[in-house]
């Protein structure tokens, strides 16, 4: 049996911690700082720990770290020979859906406990389906669980990527300009009916990853040192941040960032991936996906008895960390329940993927 890598655990605690900073800092700034973060800018903002915040809410390339881990380990799974497409997606299906369901059935019991009307049954059917990453469609998520139109990018994926490398072989077509195209396309053909889908350059890219030799691996990691890696990091998420890159900028430039980490996850030598292998953060990474859907529950419940857990004499900034590690902790233990209910089976049955050496393509 192959063992884990800890450094790519972390990597998914690390975006899972991004993804949370994003809801909790943009509730919190809407509910006690008078502004809400989508409308107001970094400049209007005048406070310092406001500033902070702001920033802090602009962790959105949280799911982009997500999108480029699933691109890699999809794409590693479908280089490797024999592959069959139906056991696959069967697969994935059962990867994806029992933890998925089980949030869907915490967010409808909580629903009248917040005072929130149920879901109509068409919109709980379209969510079913992950629709509601379909902006065109103006599919409403269901409540808390908003975070599932990632999981559009993700299912489209799974059933279209390996098509891809199943195709390109039967063609006898090298698999990486293959891969390239099929991103490309992905990511810019849609606009042409109007749905944005330049988020699929993230899983694409991962998947380029996977393409890469140990040493094509380790020679990515050479060229980029931990310093320069992580000033990249805060340059780009910091420009995006103040509006000196476009989105379209940012997606580029983060697509590459987010790959130099990426190989240092996988290689797990540097100084940057024995931190991601820190045992907390990669304990988080186990069991991210659950803690991904229903982090927005416990920071709904936080927010819905602020009256009662605001303390005043405390100031902002100190309350927003102890709300924020009530909501944190509130988040984890949820995440725990729903792993060993709707997710420790799976991986009970399944080895984790080979990360270790590319396949020949």
């Amino acid at each position: 049996m192959l063992s884990r890598n800890r450094s790519l655990d972390g990597l998914r605690g690390f975006a899972v911690i991004l993804t949370f900073l994003v809801h909790f800092c943009g509730t919190y700034m809407a509910t006690f700082r008078g502004g809400n973060p989508n409308v107001v800018r970094f400049a209007e903002w005048e406070k310092a720990p406001d500033r902070l915040l702001y920033w802090l809410f602009h962790s959105h390339h949280g799911v982009y770290i997500f999108f480029m881990l699933s691109g890699f380990l999809i794409c590693r799974i479908a280089l490797k020979k024999p592959f069959r497409y139906g056991a696959f997606v069967g697969k994935r299906m059962v990867r994806v859906y029992p933890a998925f369901l089980l949030s869907l059935i915490v967010c409808a019991a909580l629903g009248p406990f917040l005072h929130i009307p149920p879901a109509t049954w068409q919109t709980v059917g379209m969510n079913l389906l992950f629709l509601n990453g379909v902006p065109s469609l103006a599919v409403a998520g269901i409540v808390f669980n908003n975070v599932t139109w990632s999981l559009f990018y993700e299912m489209s994926f799974y059933l279209v990527f390996p098509l891809v490398i199943m195709a390109a072989r039967w063609a006898s077509v090298p698999v990486l300009p293959a891969i390239i195209f099929a991103g490309l396309a992905a990511s810019y053909l849609p606009a042409v009916a109007g749905f944005y889908s330049e988020f699929f350059l993230f899983l694409f890219a991962g998947a380029l990853i996977a393409t890469l030799s140990q040493t094509a691996v380790r020679a990515v990691v050479e060229a980029f040192p931990d310093y320069t890696v992580i000033t990249l990091y805060l340059i780009i998420t910091s420009f995006f941040t103040f509006g000196l890159l476009t989105t379209s900028q940012f997606v580029w430039a983060f697509a590459g960032c987010g790959s130099v980490i990426l190989c240092k996850a996988i290689d797990g030598q540097s100084a940057l991936a024995r931190t991601l292998a820190w045992k907390p953060l990669s304990e988080l990474g186990r069991i991210s996906y659950s803690f991904y859907l229903l982090h927005s529950v416990a920071i709904s419940l936080v927010f819905n008895w602020w009256w009662v857990l605001y303390i005043q004499r405390l100031g902002p900034a100190v309350n927003a960390a102890y709300l924020g590690a009530m909501a944190f902790v509130g988040s984890t233990i949820f995440a725990w329940i729903s792993y060993q209910l709707a997710e420790r089976f799976y991986f009970k049955a399944h080895a984790p993927v080979d990360v270790r050496a590319a396949e020949s393509a």
